[in-house]
């Protein structure tokens, strides 16, 4: 059972705290049951209402700080995702994202980072799906590492951008 006041990772949602655990007034009579009251991290304002029954299948911990370092300075070892063309990578794309795994999520950011270099230096737009796709990856990420490393999001933004900015864009 999660403790109010905890930190941790739901899904999609990304980071969210445990405000209070209680049986929320718009269920139907007869059908009370407890739910987790979760505010997101991610999406200032937004409040969730997570069941107790079946929560820790839906939420994982919080990536240690160690680990945040760890991910960061490692980036060029993350690997890259495999990603078809065009449309035909948005399933796979929102999948990563769906489980939200900082490992996946890294290589996720790092590939569409990629991607939109190799667009940059033809000359050519990046795919506003795949941009898309990048701003939500990027804010889900960055701001569990910020978290982990008690700084702001931007410095992470900042780290992870220069670490990238610094692997050749051609392919072994």
């Amino acid at each position: 059972m999660l403790n109010i006041g905890q930190c941790v990772i739901y899904g999609s949602h990304g980071l969210c705290s445990v405000r209070d655990i209680l049986v929320p007034s718009f269920l139907e009579r007869g059908k009370e049951k407890e739910y987790y009251q979760m505010v997101s991290a991610v999406d200032a304002g937004s409040v969730l209402y997570v069941p107790v029954e079946g929560a820790e299948s839906k939420v994982r911990d919080v990536i240690t700080a160690d680990d945040a370092e760890e991910l960061i300075d490692e980036i060029e070892y993350a690997p890259e995702l495999e990603l078809p063309e065009g449309k035909k990578a948005e399933p796979v794309i929102t999948n990563v994202i769906k489980r939200n795994l900082t490992d996946e999520m890294m290589s996720l950011v790092k590939t569409l980072h990629k991607i939109k270099a190799i667009r940059q230096a033809e000359g050519k737009k990046f795919a506003s799906l795949n941009e898309k796709y990048l701003n939500i990856a990027e804010k889900l990420l960055y701001t569990e590492l910020a978290f982990s490393l008690k700084v702001e999001k931007d410095d992470i933004k900042k780290r992870v951008f220069d670490e990238l900015s610094q692997l050749p864009l051609e392919t072994a």
